[in-house]
């Protein structure tokens, strides 16, 4: 389970049981469960619990969800997180969602500025994985402004007895170090990443 987190605009707030409406709300919304083919949309709160629970679990080291939380009204506009974290290569995927409403104003790109500077600094990551659905412009528009780079490998996904391919995008942390404010980090030429 990890720390509130806090970026100009939001806090980041650490996954807990009172968020079990917000997510439910959240992944049984088809807009939002449309490019997530790791499970289907929820039908029951109980699935939220089970999400829930799979984050504030202590036995399960390097996964971490935040909720997204607008500082000016507390509106919780979406989620982001880690996830499949390998210890010893130092690598997580890194996951993300949020409500239609708030697209386009940047929210996603600074919650994820934020932790992936604490993937960095306090998990010391190698690399951040994202699997993105071949079809989701808008995630991958989102993962290449933070600098992620795709590979040539893909990811098949199957669910429902259908394949869905992904692309994966990673971010190679060891030749970079984190700005102030997390507003930039640099590889060693300098180059702006984030």
């Amino acid at each position: 389970m990890g720390k509130n987190l806090i970026t100009e605009r939001m806090i980041l707030k650490s996954i807990s049981q009172e968020d079990r409406v917000f997510i439910f709300s959240e992944f049984s919304d088809s807009k939002i469960t449309k490019y997530l083919y790791d499970q289907e949309p929820l039908t029951d709160i109980k699935q939220a619990d089970a999400i829930i629970q799979t984050y504030t679990h202590p036995e399960y080291e390097g996964l971490y969800r935040w909720i997204l939380v607008r500082k000016t009204d507390k509106r919780k506009m979406g989620t982001c997180g880690f996830h499949c974290f390998n210890k010893e290569e130092g690598t997580i995927e890194i996951g993300y969602d949020l409500q239609e409403e708030f697209w386009g104003n940047g929210y996603m790109q600074e919650a994820l500025k934020e932790i992936i500077g604490y993937g960095m600094e306090k998990m010391m990551l190698k690399q951040i994985y994202a699997h993105i659905y071949f079809g989701n412009e808008k995630s991958i528009a989102v993962s290449e402004k933070l600098g992620f780079i795709k590979s040539q490998e893909v990811y098949n996904c199957t669910l429902g007895n259908k394949d869905y391919l992904h692309h994966i995008y990673f971010w190679d942390c060891s030749n970079l170090k984190l700005g102030k404010n997390r507003k930039t980090a640099h590889n060693t030429s300098g180059e702006n990443r984030l």
